[in-house]
């Protein structure tokens, strides 16, 4: 069997095809650049030019005409494709692209008949204040920025479409963390941060850190299930990272709580003005503030995947980190023993 999968070249879509050739699928990789995906599987030991590996000529999510030839004679696609940002400037081509990628996508693996389709969304999408916890149940939320809207704007067409009775599964990430990450993630990105001293004061809130791994894991096993179940990954709640961070470096790693809507104001001038100087993720603080817990034991009873332990998330993460160059050994402390 042949399995469509959008945004291939990526942190979770190069993880997802390591899963996928595991179980013994065929890939079609839907990519803008071919390049990319080999450095991005080379770390997995998996070469582009494996003859299960087969890529696509137009890698451009939008492009229907290019999306209707990929899936053509495929059983499964996965929708893993997404362009991220927390930037305020991107807000316009975000919300373009994710949302009509999404129809584009969906809409051709249903016209070509595919069993089923498995759309990446993200807890994200459902955030809401007041510390609810999330499940499979949870409506989706009002957004927090310009990435959270898109997120929001794409689970919405992929659940009218399971309204109408399209086969279509929804899987919903927090915080991706992992090793080998081509691009180094907004959530690695924090843990280099933290790791490098250069997050003294965090905001106060909740956030979810899933290991991508994982992720892959309940993205394979959901192609096996009836179409049209909604499945958080299952991962750990996180307060402050700095906390889970020191148990597996050992550590100091001093830091401040501070209210997050102090967090966010003192963030708004580089959210406004874009200046890459000036902090300004005013987004994963407003996510982090709504204190969302998330429940996922529907995914592990449904699909068997549990969530690897944190600790040992973290330390594979820290040691690629290291290996990868994003960190100095001497920051790495025990995690490295």
């Amino acid at each position: 069997m042949t399995t469509l999968l959008t945004g291939a070249s990526g942190f979770l879509g190069a993880h997802t095809v390591a899963a996928l050739l595991e179980r013994g699928e065929r890939v079609r990789a839907f990519v803008r650049t071919p390049s990319k995906l080999a450095s991005a599987l080379a770390p997995l030991g998996l070469d582009v030019e494996d003859d299960r590996i087969e890529v696509t000529d137009s890698g451009d999510m939008t492009d229907v005409a290019a999306v209707r030839a990929a899936v053509e004679g495929c059983d499964a696609v996965v929708h893993a494709a997404a362009t991220y940002s927390f930037r305020r400037s991107d807000r316009t081509a975000m919300m373009r692209d994710n949302t009509a990628g999404t129809e584009a996508v969906l809409g051709a693996a249903r016209d070509a008949g595919c069993r089923v389709t498995v759309h990446v969304s993200s807890t994200v999408a459902l955030a809401r204040p007041g510390g609810v916890t999330l499940d499979h149940r949870s409506p989706l939320g009002p957004g927090h920025g310009p990435y959270s809207d898109s997120k929001v704007a794409s689970e919405r067409v992929a659940r009218r479409m399971q309204e109408a009775g399209d086969p279509v599964t929804i899987v919903n990430p927090g915080g991706v963390i992992g090793p080998h990450d081509p691009y180094l993630g907004e959530t690695n990105e924090v843990l280099v941060q933290v790791l490098n001293g250069k997050q003294p004061v965090f905001p106060r809130g909740r956030q979810q850190f899933v290991d991508v791994r994982d992720v892959a894991a309940v993205i394979v096993a959901a192609l096996d299930q009836e179409p049209g179940g909604r499945y958080l990954i299952p991962g750990h709640d996180v307060e402050l990272p700095h906390e889970a961070l020191r148990r597996v470096t050992g550590r100091r790693l001093p830091v401040r709580p501070l209210p997050a809507g102090l967090v966010a104001g003192l963030a708004m001038p580089g959210y406004l003005t874009g200046w890459s100087f000036l902090p300004g993720s005013v987004e994963g603080v407003r996510i982090s503030a709504c204190g969302n817990s998330v429940d996922a034991s529907r995914t592990t009873a449904d699909l068997g995947v549990e969530a690897r332990g944190q600790d040992e998330a973290l330390t594979d993460t820290v040691r690629w980190l290291v290996e990868a160059g994003h960190l100095p050994a001497k920051l790495a402390g025990t995690a490295l023993s």
